[in-house]
């Protein structure tokens, strides 16, 4: 975690600001915590990267949440490209939607639901001058991506939290985007509206995700599930340029809008 991080991460929980605070011996495992200084919940920080998850919070999950969990979790890499095959291929379908970022020169960039950071390496293709964060509220993901991302020596910051608490002060991100699986998400009003307050005015945001053409695939190996709609109706009438496009040869779509200006 850098110095001036501090800065832009706060209490997921209240909102308050964090500071460091390094015992005098390691607590369990760990060398330093970060502390609220409203609520007063702590923090851990795990080889430099925070643990941003509120402890106490009681998650439920669908069939579909359970088996990507679980299963999904180890083979991710191996099932993410044999499933954008019918898609074109991974490449062709991660650029069908980071293209879409139109990332400014000196960015900052959020990817909330980062996985094992397989997007990153197309970005800085496209621009190197900018600064990284990462969420995934799974540490296995997590692990596995900064180990990636160091073999291919990538910058980027990591933090195991929720994107539905986005654990980042109000208008910090230049982009903020979600690559897959918030059809799976609890609350995804909420997540989209945690995107949009971490988002500076301006910027840009872009949700992709399946399609109810590739639920239908995913329905035979654990079910019917409910069906899959775009959440377009969740996006706030006050957001700018709003679309809603079909990707990936039908099995997916992809939301995009810009946030307005901040009103003084």
């Amino acid at each position: 975690m850098k110095n001036d991080t501090l800065k832009l991460i706060c209490c997921p929980e209240c909102g308050s600001s964090l500071s460091v605070k390094i015992p005098a011996i390691r607590l369990n495992g760990y060398e330093k915590y970060l502390l609220c200084s409203k609520c007063g919940i702590v923090f851990s920080v795990e080889e430099g990267m925070p643990g941003l998850l509120i402890k106490d919070e009681v998650q439920k999950f669908s069939r579909r949440m359970e088996f990507i969990r679980s299963t999904y979790a180890r083979y991710y890499d191996f099932l993410t490209r044999l499933m954008f095959v019918p898609c074109g291929g991974d490449d062709s379908a991660r650029h069908e939607v980071l293209d879409r970022l139109n990332i400014p020169e000196n960015a900052l960039i959020l990817e909330t639901g980062i996985g094992t950071g397989d997007n990153l390496p197309h970005i800085v293709k496209r621009v190197r001058t900018c600064r990284f964060f990462g969420i995934d509220n799974q540490q296995i993901m997590l692990e596995k991506c900064r180990k990636k991302l160091n073999q291919q020596h990538i910058c980027a910051e990591l933090l195991l939290a929720n994107a539905e608490k986005l654990p980042f002060r109000d208008h910090v991100f230049d982009v903020v985007f979600h690559l897959g699986a918030i059809n799976i998400f609890n609350d995804k009003k909420r997540a989209i509206m945690e995107m949009i307050r971490v988002a500076k005015e301006g910027s840009k945001i872009v949700i992709a995700d399946e399609s109810e053409k590739a639920g239908r695939l995913f329905n035979i190996f654990i079910g019917k599930q409910p069906e899959i709609r775009p959440p377009i109706d969740l996006i706030p009438p006050a957001m700018l340029d709003v679309r809603l496009d079909t990707i990936w040869n039908g099995y997916g779509y992809v939301i995009e809008f810009r946030t307005p200006p901040v009103s003084r």
